[in-house]
């Protein structure tokens, strides 16, 4: 599970980049790097990353507090494990879909993320009672 908690990681610091870049592209580098005081509407792409990013933010907490309690549960099964991969290839396809505007799969991907947190609550459940 430490693998998978340090690639969602990663595919965090990458999907935070994304609208930085992409405002770099729009306006260039001087204005993104000054007050950002007048800056020209965004283009669907930027906007695009900023509501995928914070989708992603919204989705993070939880999964990463059931995966670090998994770890410091010794819950280690294959349910626990397959719902971490579910999770990031969920959340790796639903930030491509997002800025490729791709319908339903959007949706479908953010599902697989939301069933790969379900899957790793799942494992954790018999320690409620232990």
């Amino acid at each position: 599970m430490l693998l998978i908690i340090f690639l969602v990681l990663l595919l965090v610091f990458v999907q935070a980049q994304l609208p930085g870049f992409l405002l770099t592209k729009q306006v260039g580098p001087q204005q993104q790097m000054g007050a950002r005081d007048d800056l020209p509407e965004p283009t669907p792409e930027l906007s695009r990353a900023r509501r995928a990013l914070a989708n992603l933010q919204e989705n993070l907490p939880a999964f990463l507090t059931l995966a670090v309690l998994s770890i410091v549960l010794g819950e280690q099964g294959w349910l626990t494990l397959a719902g971490g991969v579910l999770f990031l290839v969920g959340r790796v396809a639903h930030v491509i879909c997002y800025m490729r505007g791709l319908s339903p799969w959007r949706s479908i991907s953010y599902m697989l993320g939301l069933l790969g947190t379900i899957l790793v609550a799942a494992a954790l459940v018999p320690h409620l009672w232990g």
